[in-house]
């Protein structure tokens, strides 16, 4: 007989395999009820065996069927929360200082999501804490280290381009370099 161990790790098994394993032990266990030709000798071991693992197959697929509304739940939770960070992220940027605009629509026009940057750049650190740019991790210079426009911020900058367009200078002059003043 399989534990309780066995019977958790068959609960995780695909909906299918337990489908196909039910069919299979209702007919062994139906054919020897009614007594049709080459099930009707079956050994008793294999009915007891066939009704174990019929068991184990029925509760993996009620399992499955009661999964279900968890897995629409948790999705509709998501949604609604994506929806809510992006309605965040909006009201952020769109309630920004203007020097912080300045900065996401030059990112924006240039196309530059990733970036370098001194590493306590007084410009980019109130978008740091709020969040909407990444300091990124890792072993780098102090005076060129990575920065990131979060995916969300960046998807809401390129869905209102328009609104974030800005004149790139025509020396094409980084204005994170920190050999440059801007």
């Amino acid at each position: 007989m399989p534990n309780l161990k066995e019977f958790v790790a068959a609960l995780q098994a695909g909906w299918f395999p337990a489908f196909v394993a039910l069919v299979g032990c209702t007919l062994i266990i139906g054919g020897d009820y009614l007594e049709i030709p080459y099930l009707d000798n079956t050994p008793e071991f294999l009915i007891t065996v066939s009704v174990v693992i019929g068991v184990f197959s029925f509760s993996i697929i009620i399992a499955n069927i009661v999964y279900i509304p968890v897995i629409i739940w948790g999705k509709y939770q998501r949604h609604k929360t994506k929806k809510a960070l992006k309605a965040k992220i909006a009201d952020e940027i769109n309630t920004a200082p203007q020097p912080e605009i300045i900065i996401l629509a030059y990112l924006a026009t240039s196309g530059r999501k990733a970036f370098a940057a001194e590493f306590n750049d007084r410009r980019l650190a109130p978008l740091v804490s709020k969040g909407l740019i990444v300091k990124m991790g890792g072993t780098n210079s102090i005076l060129e280290w990575p920065y990131m426009v979060r995916d969300e911020v960046w998807d809401y900058l390129m869905e209102n381009k328009d609104a974030f367009r800005i004149e790139l200078p025509e020396d094409g002059r980084d204005p994170f370099n920190w050999r440059s003043g801007w």
